[in-house]
C-alpha cells in the first residue's frame, strides 16, 4: 500500500500544461506514492498521454459525464488507499521535495490533520503569505481560505470517518468550503514555510458575470460559519463582513460598525471556541488601523510591487501590496 495517494482532478487541460506537471510528480523525491487521475469526461484524449509514461504508479479513470471537480476529487480520495491523500491540480507545478516534507510533517505531527504550504504565482517571484499555525489559520478561515487546495494534504482515514468531502454542488471555493466543514469538526491545521508548488496563472481575465458569482457563494459561505457559530446575522452585516475582507472601506460608514461587528463573532464564538480570543482581538485591532490609515491616505500610487502612500498629517510610505 502506497504512502501517499496523489488525486488529480482532470478537465481539458492542454498537454504542455499537463506534462510538465506529471513530470513534476513522477520526480519528487518521496517515490511511495501513487497517483489517481480522475477525468472529469473531458472532450480531449488522455489515456494514450498517460500510457506513454510507462509508470505503474498513473491510475486513470475517465468519468461519463462531468459532474465538476468537487465530485472528481471525491471519487479519486475513495478510490484511495494511502494514508494521506495529496491534492494536485492539472497545470501546476511541484517543488521536487512536496510529498517528502508534507508526509514527514504529518509522521512527525499526529495532530495535525489538514495541511498546506506556500507557493507563488507563476507570474509573480514572491512567495504568497500562508498562515503556519492552527490559531492563526483558523482567523484567516473567518474571511478567506487559508489553505491553497494545490497543495492540500490530509489524512485520509480520518476525513472517511467524518465524511468531510468536498462540496459537489459549485466549482468555485469548494475547497474553502471543506475547509470550514474540518475545522468545525475539530480538525488542526498547518501550512508548511516551505516552497511546495507554483501556481499556474493562464491568460484570460474573470468575467464580471463570473466575479458577481463568486462573491455570492463567499457570502454564502460566511453565513455557512456564522450559523455554525449560532450567530444571527443580518445581509448587511454579511455585506460588512466582506467589505472588511476586501479592504473595500469606502463602503464602510464608521470604525464602530467594525468594532460591534467582531465584538459579536467574539461574544459567540465564547461557547465553541472556534477562534483563538486573542487572536480575534489582535484582528479587529488590525482591521481598524487598516480603516484609520484608508480614512487618512490622500494619495496613493502602484509602482511595481508596493504602494506609494501619502496620509495626513503628512507621511510617506511605501508598502509591499500582498
Amino acid at each position: 500500500m502506497p504512502k501517499i495517494s496523489a488525486v488529480m482532478a482532470l478537465y481539458n487541460t492542454p498537454y504542455s500544461y499537463l506534462k510538465t506537471t506529471v513530470e513534476s510528480l513522477l520526480n519528487q523525491s518521496f517515490k511511495d506514492f501513487e497517483l489517481i487521475v480522475i477525468d472529469d469526461a473531458s472532450s480531449m484524449q488522455y489515456k494514450e498521454f498517460f500510457e506513454k509514461f510507462n509508470d505503474d504508479r498513473i491510475k486513470y479513470f475517465k468519468l461519463e459525464k462531468n459532474a465538476g471537480p468537487g465530485h472528481a476529487r471525491n471519487v479519486g480520495i475513495k478510490k484511495a488507499i494511502g494514508e494521506y491523500i495529496a491534492i494536485t491540480d492539472s497545470d501546476d507545478v511541484y517543488m521536487p521535495r512536496r510529498f517528502e516534507n508534507q508526509s514527514k510533517f504529518l509522521d512527525e505531527n499526529p495532530d495535525i490533520s489538514l495541511m498546506g504550504g506556500t507557493f507563488r504565482f507563476s507570474n509573480k517571484k514572491r512567495l504568497s503569505f500562508v498562515p503556519i499555525e492552527d490559531k492563526d489559520i483558523r482567523m484567516f478561515m473567518l474571511f478567506n481560505s487559508p489553505l491553497n487546495n494545490s497543495t492540500i494534504m490530509f489524512r485520509r482515514e480520518e476525513f472517511i470517518q467524518r465524511n468531510l468531502f468536498y462540496t459537489e454542488d459549485i466549482n468555485f471555493a469548494e475547497d474553502y468550503e471543506l475547509w470550514i466543514d474540518a475545522m468545525f469538526t475539530g480538525i488542526k491545521m498547518a501550512n508548511l514555510k516551505e516552497f511546495l508548488m507554483i501556481y499556474t496563472r493562464r491568460p484570460g481575465q474573470l468575467s464580471k458575470a463570473k466575479k458577481e458569482k463568486q462573491i455570492a457563494i463567499l457570502k454564502k459561505l460566511y453565513k455557512k460559519i456564522f450559523s455554525n457559530l449560532n450567530l444571527n446575522f443580518s445581509q448587511t452585516e454579511i455585506d460588512l463582513h466582506y467589505n472588511i475582507e476586501c479592504s473595500n472601506f469606502n463602503a464602510i460608514k464608521s470604525p464602530e460598525e467594525i468594532s460591534n461587528w467582531i465584538d459579536k463573532i467574539i461574544e459567540h464564538n465564547k461557547n465553541l471556541q472556534i477562534f483563538d480570543k486573542q487572536t480575534l482581538i489582535d484582528k479587529k485591532n488590525h482591521i481598524l488601523e487598516d480603516f484609520y490609515k484608508f480614512k487618512n491616505r490622500v494619495f496613493k500610487l502602484k509602482i511595481a510591487e508596493y504602494n506609494f502612500c501619502i496620509y495626513k498629517p503628512f507621511q510617506i510610505t511605501f508598502e509591499r501590496r500582498s
